[in-house]
C-alpha cells in the first residue's frame, strides 16, 4: 500500500500525480477534491472579482 502525499491515508493501486499541489502521488479522493480543482484554477484562472488582493 502507498500513502497519499496530501492527506496521508493509505491507498491501493497506482495513485495519481499530485502536481501542482506537491511532487508526490495522491489517492483518488484527493485527486478529485484537491488536485483537479487546482489544475483547473491554474489553467483557466479565477474571475478578476474573486481573486484575493495581496
Amino acid at each position: 500500500m502507498a500513502k497519499c502525499s496530501i492527506c496521508g491515508k493509505d491507498y491501493e493501486g497506482y495513485g495519481n500525480n499530485a502536481k501542482p499541489v506537491n511532487n508526490g502521488q495522491c489517492c483518488d479522493e484527493c485527486n478529485f477534491r484537491v488536485v483537479i480543482p487546482e489544475r483547473m484554477k491554474r489553467t483557466f484562472g479565477m474571475p478578476r472579482e474573486r481573486r484575493k488582493k495581496n
